[in-house]
């Protein structure tokens, strides 16, 4: 028999249009978990390639993403030309200039009226004057200076600021004109408080380059710094003439005037931004941030709003927006807000110390908790969010051992979410269950929502015969290292709902590895996990026909209490 994926699946184009809807939404990591499920559907496809190695490259991920692209040139369709272009600009994020060169000019040669013909061209200007700047370096020493660089950067944000500065040194002293070594240079000085080393780079970028954003902007700040309060407006006034259409050189500027507290003038660059992207989350949050700080309160509300409906599972809004209202009570001229976009530090902290004292309370506290303070289930709802790992597991055993049944909506609006794994969503489902909340718990599983229905389980183990016993534990240990957790406790309820559903005629138990392979493909049918019938015949040695003989006996007596059913 051949190879056919258990049920739940969806076509390529489903998943596609869902990361293409995450796309314009601006939450680039939930698109790129539905982009790899339509490929992985359609590997041979192009076009989904194509898209696929975009996002990767939007990402960060460039090598993924020139893998991708090679293997349709070499693979699926060298004809798409695109592919050539996408090659050139990878290889030139990877600073690997002669590989950038050829490849936008076989772009060139195979399409010199495309779409990307005249920015292509412009593109090997440009590297014809880095390989000169360059001394004509070839890629693999260019490619070791850039390596150096990596290394300093990833020095640089872990504030590792002694070690980046050694780094940057080494790379401009190869590379006297690597001018993104330089700032960064500067950058690691002030860190390290030598803020006069840092404005001495700082100047030398301006040498090659006088309108450079960053090194201008990184001035101000250095100056300010310094209190040269002189020379701070002046660099305000260089840096406001820059005029720019680039998102990264906008962010850099409205940044910098936010940390000089130029409220007002960070205000209208936020706002530049949200004219180039006005979907994208952290734009209007940062333009939020402005307006409130800029004394806006009724800009700043409508902003948060906005965000609000941008992306209705954002943790910012309504934090943000009462504390507008409270605002306009106390009229708090202090206060301001960062411009970063995350609850503010202090918030956070008291979240967390929230949290880890709520868990160590008695039942009883928890409850009166729960019944007085209506922020508590938006605390336990945040902490379940900012750690999906080990914090979540401990609010979940709290909700489970005490029985929390005030914290279900939470719970609910969790397992609708979209960037919470499949397997955590089933997890969810059984803390609802064991604190007996009301069936059906829907879940949103890749993108569709689901109602899943589990019965109580009551038939103690104890009165299990050995048969039964063996095949819940052939399957966990075929299963072990392969699933993702709580695979068990699913496996061992399912198990336990066909025992208890079939007795006392329980179907006999002739051959172990028969049922353990039809248990797993029962697991992997209602967890929504890709396999099929042939990869389980062949890792249990067993007949595809044998295990769907078994596999329909066993959804068929637990259909009525253990289904998963689109939701009306």
């Amino acid at each position: 028999m051949g190879s056919k994926v258990i049920t739940f699946e969806r076509g390529a184009d489903f998943y596609f249009n869902l990361a293409y809807k995450y796309i314009q939404k601006g939450r680039l990591e939930t698109a790129l978990r539905y982009i790899e499920k339509a490929v992985s559907l359609k590997p041979h496809d192009s076009f989904l390639q194509f898209n696929y190695a975009g996002l990767l490259a939007e990402q960060g991920d460039i090598d993924r993403s020139t893998e991708v692209l090679l293997n349709i040139v070499k693979n699926i369709d060298p004809n798409y030309l695109e592919c050539y272009f996408g090659l050139g600009c990878n290889y030139l994020q990877l600073q690997k200039i002669k590989k950038s060169s050829e490849y936008f000019s076989i772009y060139l040669e195979k399409d010199p009226g495309g779409e990307f013909a005249e920015e292509a061209e412009e593109l090997l200007e440009m590297l014809t004057m880095i390989k000169d700047a360059n001394n004509n370096m070839d890629d693999e020493e260019l490619e070791r200076i850039y390596k150096i660089e990596e290394e300093a950067i990833d020095h640089l944000e872990k504030k590792e600021y002694k070690q980046a500065t050694e780094k940057f040194e080494t790379v401009v002293q190869m590379l006297p004109n690597a001018v993104p070594a330089r700032n960064n240079l500067s950058l690691a000085y002030y860190y390290l408080g030598y803020i006069d080393k840092a404005i001495e780079l700082a100047r030398e970028v301006l040498t090659y380059e006088d309108t450079n954003v960053h090194a201008n902007c990184n001035l101000a700040i250095f100056y300010n710094k310094q209190g040269a309060v002189s020379l701070v407006k002046k660099q305000l006034r260089i840096i406001s003439k820059i005029r720019t259409e680039s998102e990264d050189y906008l962010y850099k500027i409205g940044d910098t005037y936010g940390s000089l507290g130029r409220h007002a003038d960070a205000y209208r660059t936020f706002k530049k931004l949200l004219i180039i992207d006005s979907n994208n989350p952290m734009y209007v949050h940062l333009a939020a941030i402005a307006a409130f700080n800029s004394r806006k309160y009724g800009e700043s509300i409508r902003l948060w709003e906005k965000l609000d409906k941008l992306d209705k599972d954002n943790m910012l809004s309504d934090y943000y927006i009462e504390a507008v209202k409270k605002q306009l009570d106390v009229r708090d001229e202090k206060t301001f807000f960062p411009y970063v976009y995350q609850l503010p530090k202090e918030e956070i902290k008291d979240r967390l110390d929230f949290i880890y004292r709520f868990i160590e309370m008695q039942g009883n506290e928890c409850r009166e908790q729960l019944e007085n303070n209506r922020h508590v289930l938006d605390i336990l709802y945040f902490g379940i969010n900012f750690d999906k790992y080990f914090l979540r597991k401990l609010i979940f055993n709290k909700i489970k051992n005490d029985k929390l049944v005030e914290a279900e909506q939470s719970i609910r609006k969790f397992m609708l979410r979209d960037d919470v794994e499949n397997y955590i969503k089933m997890e969810s489902v059984f803390l609802l269950n064991s604190i007996g909340a009301k069936e059906p718990y829907t879940v949103n599983f890749d993108g569709e929502k689901r109602n899943v229905t589990i019965d109580s389980l009551g038939f103690p183990e104890s009165e299990w015969e050995t048969s039964w016993i063996k095949v819940k534990r052939k399957a966990l240990s075929m299963m072990r290292n392969k699933y993702k957790r709580p695979y068990k406790k699913i496996v061992e309820d399912i198990w336990y709902e066909f025992i208890k559903s079939t007795f006392p005629e329980v179907p006999e138990i002739d051959d172990v590895n028969i049922w353990a392979a039809a248990l797993e493909h029962t697991y992997c049918r209602l967890c929504n996990t890709e396999a099929s019938e042939h990869q389980l015949a062949e890792k249990y040695n067993i007949s595809s026909a044998s295990l769907l003989e078994k596999a329909e006996i066993i959804n068929e007596a637990i259909k009525n209490k253990y289904q998963c059913n689109k939701e009306k």
